[in-house]
């Protein structure tokens, strides 16, 4: 009969510790920290460094910039998103209408035959990040919408806008010539001039 081998006890780690651990020892040993987990691992040392280099540039995860390209809708997409954090800026995060009605941020992707849906995403975000991340993209999707609306309102009940010089000389030229031709011709001839002698 096979025995298990005896697992060492983890080390005991402050959370400076953990957090140097995490990002500086090899993913091996941060995996065994976890009880064998690779993706956890992996995820957890994207992580720290992610999390070292917001504090080095005197940041956090929520000082990010969105920018919002909302679409016609096609299917279930709405629009795309642009995030920028720090110095980083990412593309083509998707507004997407779930089977439910509501809409998340699908995150970006490219296509993939191995997968089961087809594609594979380029960008992960954590799952503590993830529903803070969602509500500050869609919150500015709204208010892009918003806005978009309030614009098309205020076009439809502007006054007309004058019109471009080209069209005025066209108009002038059109009705001219209907005037012209709405005038009675002259008759050679029959028009005299009188002359006061004097």
């Amino acid at each position: 009969m096979a025995t298990k081998p005896k697992s060492e006890p983890k080390p005991e780690l402050t959370a400076e510790e953990e957090m140097e651990f995490m990002r500086t020892a090899p993913i091996a040993e941060v995996a065994a920290y976890l009880g064998g987990d690779l993706d956890l691992a992996v995820q957890l040392r994207i992580d720290a460094v992610v999390d070292e280099t917001y504090r080095k540039l005197g940041k956090t995860r929520s000082d990010m910039e969105i920018s919002i390209r909302p679409i016609e809708p096609q299917g279930n997409l709405y629009g795309f998103a642009s995030v920028t954090i720090g110095s980083i800026r990412i593309d083509d995060f998707k507004i997407v209408e779930n089977k439910d009605g509501e809409l998340f941020v699908g995150l970006p992707s490219k296509p993939d035959k191995t997968s089961t849906t087809g594609y594979r995403n380029t960008v992960h975000v954590d799952k503590e990040f993830r529903y803070d991340f969602n509500a500050a993209v869609l919150r500015e999707y709204r208010a892009t919408v918003e806005q978009a609306r309030s614009r098309a309102d205020n076009l439809r009940t502007a006054p007309d806008k004058p019109e471009r010089m080209a069209d005025q000389l066209k108009k002038a030229g059109q009705e001219a010539s209907k005037a012209n031709a709405a005038r009675p011709t002259k008759e050679k001839g029959k028009e005299k001039v009188k002359r006061d002698d004097r």
